[in-house]
């Protein structure tokens, strides 16, 4: 997959570093040079030093021939403005990274993106999932569309959690929280319906804020 990230800040970076790392043609574009310098050393992907507002980077990188395209800069006029490009040029899938509830409202109305995502509660993950379809937009949508936050809960010997698979304990937990990630004590792992919990590890959830008791009683 042909993927375009505009905007490499932390969480634009670790998409661009993700998405290299799986597979992905990755071509990520900053008017930062040091950010552009830096991920270059990171990753094997293309880096471009331009300003996202220019018409004419559109033409030098083929914008048509990408099948994503993510807007993640720090100005919501911006990533407004390269949603619209995208549309323009017939991109299938354009997600944009928003700062204000407002912004993301205009986005949607005008249908210039597939998704959006609030910026304070997303994580390079989620949005990774969902590029490669591990969730769905109406889901992300009921997700995203209120007040929530990333938890994480480390999994102790006598929990009720231990020995259930992935699929099982999403099944306990509120249907309005999602697991993002586990960490096995090692490495972050996708959290597969098969995948089995044992003592140690710690699991990483989007959830409403205020429902940490109820996500307790599901795992404890």
């Amino acid at each position: 997959m042909k993927v375009l990230v505009v905007g490499i800040g932390e969480l634009g970076r670790q998409i661009a570093i993700d998405l290299s790392s799986r597979g992905h043609d990755v071509v990520a574009v900053d008017v930062d040079e040091e950010k552009c310098k830096a991920l270059s050393s990171e990753a094997d992907l293309e880096v471009v030093n331009r300003d996202a507002t220019d018409p004419s980077l559109y033409e030098e990188i083929e914008l048509s021939s990408f099948d994503v395209v993510i807007a993640s800069t720090d100005r919501d006029e911006v990533n407004l403005f390269v949603a619209a490009v995208a549309k323009e040029y017939g991109v299938s899938s354009i997600i944009v990274v928003t700062r204000t509830a407002k912004a993301s409202e205009l986005i949607e109305m005008l249908g210039l993106a597939e998704v959006t995502f609030p910026s304070p509660t997303i994580s390079a993950k989620l949005v990774v999932s969902y590029i490669e379809g591990k969730y769905g937009v109406l889901q992300l949508t009921k997700v995203l569309s209120g007040k929530y936050g990333v938890y994480s809960i480390e999994v102790d010997s006598g929990d009720r959690a231990v020995g259930m698979r992935i699929k099982e304990l999403r099944e306990n937990l509120p249907k309005d929280v999602m697991i993002l990630a586990v960490f096995n004590g090692e490495r972050f792992v996708e959290p597969d319906d098969e995948l089995v919990i044992e003592p140690g590890y710690v699991i990483i959830l989007l959830a409403p804020i205020g429902r940490e008791e109820e996500i307790e009683s599901a795992l404890r």
